[in-house]
């Protein structure tokens, strides 16, 4: 059986509008339920969305991959630099 994280990778689907609280939270709750169904607890799944599906959901759509809430890749310490920021 593959780890809950490989899991979520798999079967989040990515075109939930996230404008739309309603729903994601309905989106957590179709997760919850095949993630259950495939064998992973519901304390796997907590973990694996820090105990919270709906922001997990939210956190994973609003970025592209490999990037965190402000925007950076995993590892860079830089700041985020406005467009058309003049750096002089």
């Amino acid at each position: 059986m593959k780890n809950i994280s490989d899991w979520l990778d798999e079967h989040v689907n990515d075109d939930v509008n996230l404008g739309d609280d309603a729903t994601i939270e309905q989106q957590a709750e179709i997760i919850r339920a095949e993630a259950e169904a495939a064998g992973y607890s519901a304390e796997d799944l907590n973990k694996a969305c820090e105990g919270d599906i709906a922001g997990y959901l939210k956190n994973r759509r609003g970025r592209p991959t490999g990037e965190d809430a402000d925007g950076k890749m995993a590892g860079d310490a830089s700041p985020i630099i406005t467009p058309g920021f003049n750096q002089q």
